[in-house]
């Protein structure tokens, strides 16, 4: 329920998801960058050495945002894309099909994926990103009254019924009961309410986690705070054996119960503030400002600042600790297993 996006835009959603790797100060745009293409612990390559089939099935072209040179890079090596659908329902010019054409394609390709190897399947939607690729005839109601955002909102819910469509889909299938489905979104999207010193809305992202005995040994619900880059460890924990990895996030489901977890987060392009959220506290360090503390609470969109040095002074120092390490890291190549 306190899951966020690392950064607030898809490619940087992408990278910290599928690599576990934070988006940086400076290297928001990684998957185009020379430093995209050092090697990560990322869930295709730890994959492959536990001899997975992999798939990727996207709407629209891979040559967006160098998608194909990072994941092929990456160990993906099993590409469907906008020019591999055939008579889809959508065919948008900007952004390709529609996420029922792209979630029919991915359930015909995990029906057909080898059954002497698990699989490991990234399917990406993008229906719901303006300039929304919908069909003329909508099988769910418009949603209306909300204002600006009536026609994004309409299509986050053609975009759950194209989701609930794969699943009905996928439920007859031998291999659902032996795998886990993970959903998250890339990033969030503002509103009018903005709530803390960065806007927390942009941030704010489901993360679901489907698999037998999940709720059972978890619960239905986790409040601890956890993102992006927590995907991968979070993944790999559920399938057991010991693995070493470089991941900078942390299995959500393995923590001790007296840690709330923490997320480093940072918008897009120019602007080189960054924040920490640890538990319901969030220190924003704005670009060429001071630092500002707040407590947030997501479900009543409400924010207080407050004072208190020691816990700024230590939030302050495990973001730049963070970000440096990280920075260093990448810069000097030993992002990868070494």
């Amino acid at each position: 329920t306190r899951f966020f996006a690392n950064g607030t835009h898809t490619h940087q959603g992408l990278f910290a998801t599928m690599t576990s790797f934070p988006n940086l100060p400076g290297y928001e745009y990684l998957m185009q960058l020379p430093e995209g293409s050092h090697n990560f612990s990322g869930l295709a390559s730890l994959l492959n050495n536990r001899e997975f089939n992999n798939l990727y099935v996207y709407n629209g072209d891979f040559a967006w945002d160098n998608q194909f040179g990072f994941f092929s890079n990456q160990g993906i090596d099993h590409f469907v894309g906008r020019s591999d659908f055939v008579n889809p329902v959508v065919e948008d010019p900007t952004w390709g099909v529609s996420d029922q054409d792209m979630f029919a394609r991915a359930a015909k390709e995990l029906e057909q994926m080898k059954g002497d190897k698990p699989f490991f399947a990234l399917l990406q939607t993008l229906s719901n990103h303006t300039p929304y690729a919908l069909p003329d005839h909508l099988p769910t109601a418009e949603v209306e009254g909300v204002g600006s955002t009536d026609k994004h909102l309409t299509a986050m819910r053609y975009s759950d019924w194209a989701l609930g469509q794969f699943f009905k889909s996928v439920r007859k299938m031998p291999f659902y009961s032996e795998t886990i489905f993970v959903i998250l979104g890339d990033h969030g999207f503002a509103d009018n309410k903005r709530i803390t010193e960065m806007d927390l809305n942009r941030f704010h992202v489901p993360l679901l986690i489907l698999a037998p005995g999940v709720q059972k040994t978890f619960g239905a619900t986790c409040t601890r705070v956890g993102s992006q880059v927590d995907v991968v460890p979070t993944i790999m924990g559920r399938l057991g054996n010991q693995i070493q990895h470089q991941c900078w996030g942390r299995d959500l489901l393995a923590l001790p119960d007296d840690d709330p977890g923490f997320a480093i987060i940072k918008p897009s392009g120019s602007d080189q503030s960054v924040a920490i959220i640890e538990d319901d506290k969030i220190l924003v360090w704005p670009d060429k400002r001071e630092p500002v503390l707040q407590t947030y609470n997501m479900p009543q969109q409400s924010a207080e600042k407050i004072e208190n040095e020691i816990l700024a002074r230590h939030l302050s120092k495990s973001l730049q600790a963070y970000i440096q390490t990280a920075t260093r890291s990448l810069e000097k190549n030993t992002t990868g297993i070494q």
